[in-house]
Parts: structure tokens; C-alpha cells; sequence
């Protein structure tokens, strides 16, 4: 599939990278897939970080879980601001990222001796001891609200239009709202991943922002 495919539909929803099954089947919309790798009927072949070839103002949705995280922390305002040009007027971002404020995320990883994270195995990649820095596609930052609130900050949504639903504030409690998961699935959270389902806590940071 390419752009130049759907460029023109009514009707537009995307999907940051390669596409579960259920994010359709869940939420009973077409959802295509912004794949590094795939390239067939509904994944177009594009990396994020570059400018998509659709028109300003038309499409309604964009889906990212667990992608941001993956991509240098300096890039995402230039990548989230290219997702923002796309959307129409009241279009949905739907962002997930990993919280590292959460137990599991936290007590998996590799920090230093001040305690500071460094490698999450869990994340992909593996981690270069001697020069300390994480290769082959792992996590390349550890979110947490702080810095998510930073770089929402530095785009072109406004902060009166980002909710943020899952998260774990400054002091570290949990913030566990109602997700409407017909807009866009989300593998994990409470709801859905059996980790954080007893006691219920957030795993992910998500945000539901608006054009």
C-alpha cells in the first residue's frame, strides 16, 4: 500500500507501526499500519520520523503505542508536529508510551548506581556496556509524565487539548480514567494486560490529543 492510496478517502486512520490485529477488530475501524519493515494491504512501508505524503486536514486519527520511546527524545516534537499537520480539525492523537513510574517497567531494568535507568531488556535492543548506550532499536529515553508534559510542551497541540488518561504523577501516585477504546486499542493497561491488572495501575503513559 502506499499514500497515494488512500490520500483521498473520507475517511483516514493510521497506526504507528506494525499493526496488531485487534487494532481493528476492537475498534471496528480501518486502521493502516506506518510499518519500517511491511509493506502490503494494510501497512504502507514509512518511517515516522519523515513527513507522511497526505494533505494537510485529513485524517482523523493517529495511533502510536509503544513506538516514542524508540526514537530520540530531540526528534519527537518535529515527528509529533508532522502527525498534527495531518489531522484534521478535531482529529485524535492517541499516544502510549511505556511509564517507567510503574513497578514492572522500573524493577526490570538496568540502572546505574545513583539508581537511574538505563536498559530495559524488556524494550528490545541490548544494551553496549563499553560505551554506554543502547543499540539495535531499544529504548532510547524512559518516560515518565515530567518529561512527556515537556515535550507535548515543545509541539503544536495545545495543552487544553491533551488529556492526559494513564500516568504516574510527580509524586508517583497512579491516574487510572476511563479509556474509550473504540478510538484506538491499547494493548497495555489494566484493562487489558494481566501485570497491572491486581492492584489496578497504569503501564503505560496515554494521552488523547486533539487538533
Amino acid at each position: 500500500m502506499r499514500f497515494e492510496d488512500i490520500k483521498y478517502m473520507s475517511k483516514i486512520y493510521l497506526y504507528c507501526g506494525d499493526m496488531p490485529p485487534r487494532s481493528r477488530m476492537e475498534t471496528g475501524k480501518s486502521f493502516i499500519g506506518l510499518s519500517l519493515t511491511r509493506d502490503d494491504r494494510l501497512h504502507i512501508r514509512h518511517d515516522v520520523t519523515k513527513r507522511m505524503d497526505l494533505l494537510d486536514d485529513s485524517v482523523d486519527i493517529v495511533q502510536s503505542e509503544d513506538v516514542m520511546e524508540h526514537i530520540e527524545y530531540e526528534q519527537l516534537p518535529n515527528c509529533i508536529n508532522e502527525i498534527y499537520r495531518v489531522l484534521k480539525p478535531g482529529g485524535l492523537f492517541r499516544l502510549s508510551m511505556p511509564d517507567y513510574g510503574c513497578d514492572v517497567l522500573y524493577n526490570r531494568s538496568v540502572k546505574d548506581e545513583e539508581g537511574n535507568l538505563i536498559f530495559d531488556a524488556g524494550g528490545g535492543g541490548s544494551y553496549d556496556k563499553v560505551n554506554k548506550k543502547v543499540i539495535n532499536g531499544g529504548h532510547l529515553w524512559f518516560p515518565r509524565y515530567n518529561l512527556v508534559k515537556e515535550l507535548m510542551k515543545k509541539t503544536k497541540f495545545e495543552k487544553d487539548n491533551v488529556e492526559y488518561l494513564h500516568y504516574y504523577d510527580n509524586e508517583d501516585k497512579s491516574v487510572v480514567k476511563n479509556i474509550d477504546y473504540r478510538m484506538g486499542y491499547i494493548y497495555r493497561t489494566p484493562d487489558n494486560d494481566h501485570r497491572v491488572k491486581n492492584p489496578r495501575r497504569p503501564l503505560s503513559i496515554v494521552l488523547d490529543c486533539y487538533k
